[in-house]
């Protein structure tokens, strides 16, 4: 499912109009702001499940959530737009003797229908850091549009880091979890739900043969021991060995993780992996991009991907516009890769190597080599 996310003056992004479907790239030079902006839909996801107040605490504290060249009063704004709707919110922070003082501007529209705005600088009795948008979650909306937007933030993931140590160590606790948790750390009781539920058979199927297919030596099939209700992990190689989590490649590991990330995305979801890239083969970058590809067409979701990798920017040589660019210097950030440069131009090269070369992305005032 595509959405316009738009932010202003929020930590080290001024002025953000974004638009991703599909799969897409996110590019940029180390600090200008690749993490913070797949980020925002984290930090919107938190402060409608714990309020404003914790969402600040968990996504770096009060220090720094205005940019620092916001001009006069220019407010810190938010809007998120999927489909005919459009929810907006202006959260201000200010200390005082009292503690954090946060009046909200907040406002929800579908189409022509406002429904529901609200100012807590103008009625003080709704000062809170609750969101009014919290409270439209539990609506039984009869709406189309609506449900798919709360849908979308509720079932958000940031994918960044991951639960190896933990994995090898400890396992999973058993549970029902038919989604991956952000960490990973439930990956053995997803994958073994996965496999012995029948209407979780598209997943399982879609797992299993991508991995094959990046690790045809060592993977055929998956076995789970379960003791003292931990869920351990087995991997059962085409020559008859079998090998536990403490002996498996930290590249396997992160592999099945970020396939079973993409699986647990429904019909229209939208999800995040920060630097896809670690500990993988190129052979298995591009595989686990082809699969991000198919799941991604087959069930509307959208991935983003915050890299520096120019294997990955090389997968995307027929789609220079799904490679969004956090370019310095530009007004408006990220820049779709295809604005930057023609793409009569980038048809002659291997967009790696002009990543690689500093053609686009490259920190401010570096030359190109």
């Amino acid at each position: 499912m595509g959405f316009t996310l738009s932010v202003h003056n929020y930590r080290g992004l001024l002025h953000v109009e974004w638009s991703p479907s599909g799969v897409c790239a996110l590019v940029g030079p180390n600090g200008s702001g690749k993490t913070t902006l797949i980020d925002v839909l984290q930090f919107i996801q938190d402060a409608h499940r714990g309020g404003l107040v914790r969402a600040i605490t968990q996504h770096g504290g009060a220090y720094g959530l205005r940019h620092f060249a916001a001009q006069g009063d220019e407010p810190l704004s938010f809007c998120l737009q999927v489909g005919s709707v459009s929810w907006t919110f202006q959260p201000e922070v200010s200390l005082g003797p009292g503690g954090a003082h946060l009046p909200l501007r907040e406002k929800l529209v579908n189409g022509e229908q406002v429904l529901f705005e609200r100012s807590s600088r103008d009625e003080p009795a709704l000062n809170t850091d609750r969101l009014q948008l919290s409270q439209y979650f539990d609506i039984p909306w009869e709406g189309e549009e609506v449900v798919e937007f709360t849908e979308l933030i509720s079932a958000y993931r940031h994918y960044r880091y991951y639960a190896l140590a933990s994995l090898r160590r400890e396992g999973s606790l058993l549970s029902g979890d038919l989604r991956l948790l952000d960490d990973g750390r439930n990956l053995f009781a997803v994958l073994m739900n996965w496999r012995n539920r029948r209407d979780q058979r598209e997943r399982w199927t879609f797992v299993s043969d991508t991995l094959r297919g990046c690790y045809p030596e060592l993977f055929s099939e998956f076995s789970f021991p379960i003791a003292a209700n931990i869920v351990s992990c087995e991997v059962h190689t085409p020559k008859g060995h079998t090998l536990t989590p403490a002996l498996l490649p930290d590249g396997f590991l992160v592999t099945l993780i970020h396939l079973c990330a993409i699986a647990s995305a429904g019909p229209g979801g939208v999800l995040a992996i920060d630097e896809p890239e670690n500990a993988l083969h190129p052979y298995s970058i591009r595989r686990l991009m082809d699969a991000f590809r198919e799941w991604s067409d087959a069930h509307d979701v959208t991935v983003l991907l915050a890299t520096h990798s120019p294997v990955i920017l090389d997968t995307f040589k027929e789609l220079p516009e799904k490679v969004f660019v956090m370019e310095p210097e530009q007004e408006v950030l990220p820049v779709p890769l295809d604005q930057l440069k023609k793409r009569s131009w980038l048809a002659h090269f291997s967009l790696g190597d002009l990543y690689e070369h500093l053609e686009y992305g490259a920190p401010a005032k570096v030359e190109p080599e």
